[in-house]
């Protein structure tokens, strides 16, 4: 199944019926449903510090992979495999000091 909802929206171009277009862009929300239900359960009773780094590693890795998505300078020269580590490691120690400043 191709990724992506522009890929899903280009098969009409491919001959592919409507039905199945939109059963492929109903799938999409499927991984996002199982892995929120998943970790509701998992961190329910959690303490709040483990909650929220829970939080700020997932927000910091979809951040990286959001800006290496949007920027293709980003794919042209030599990049660090440490680049993402350092974005989203500093994603989780903003969080951090927000959460400690605030309370």
């Amino acid at each position: 199944m191709p990724e992506g909802f522009a890929a899903v929206a280009t098969l009409r171009q491919a001959d592919i019926r409507r039905r199945t277009r939109i059963l492929m862009a109903l799938s999409f929300t499927i991984p996002i449903l199982l892995g929120a239900t998943i970790g509701f359960f998992a961190l329910r009773h959690a303490p709040e510090v483990l909650t929220l780094s829970v939080l700020a590693l997932t927000g910091g890795a979809l951040t990286s992979v959001v800006v290496e998505e949007m920027i293709g300078e980003a794919h042209e020269g030599k990049t660090s495999r440490l680049g993402p580590i350092f974005l989203t490691t500093g994603f989780a120690l903003f969080a951090l000091i927000s959460v400690y400043l605030d309370s």
